[in-house]
């Protein structure tokens, strides 16, 4: 979740930038520009989805444990770092080069979030872990799937 915070933290220095009056691109403020406001909506977004794939993750520690809930840990940590690096990324975008001063938060932000990329482990070897525990429901899938009732194709030509 110190991740999600710190997106929060970027999204919110992104927020201030851009409804700042001061800032203007051809008369225009910086908020009123269509690719800004891509950037704050999918940064929201991200931010979002990051929450709820951890508390998934959370919710199936407490219901199965740890090594149960394998899949959704890896995702999270695959998923949750590269979230604040592109969100912190766009914010420095909207900062300009003063996004990248070492005394403005948000290097210091980008460069934590680097870091958590590597404490975690490197994206591939959770990347894999989370293929094999879904190869192995391949049997179980097929499964369930030859249960279920056959359903004419109406598309097909007769």
């Amino acid at each position: 979740m110190r991740s999600i915070g710190a997106a929060e933290r970027g999204l919110d220095l992104m927020l201030m930038r851009v409804t700042d009056p001061s800032r203007r691109t051809f008369g225009k403020l910086l908020a009123e520009r269509e690719t800004i406001i891509a950037d704050i909506a999918h940064s929201r977004m991200l931010i979002d989805q990051a929450r709820l794939l951890v508390l998934n993750a959370a919710d199936m520690i407490d219901k199965v444990g740890a090594k149960g809930a394998l899949k959704e840990i890896g995702m999270a940590k695959v998923i949750v770092p590269n979230m604040l690096l592109t969100v912190i990324d766009r914010s420095i975008q909207s900062h300009g080069a003063g996004g990248l001063c070492d005394d403005f938060p948000l290097a210091s932000l980008y460069a934590n979030g680097r870091t958590l990329k590597f404490a975690d482990g490197p994206d591939e070897v959770h990347i894999q872990q989370v293929g094999k525990l879904e190869l192995k429901r391949a049997s179980k899938v097929k499964e369930e799937y030859e249960k279920r009732p056959k359903i004419k194709n109406v598309n097909a030509k007769l």
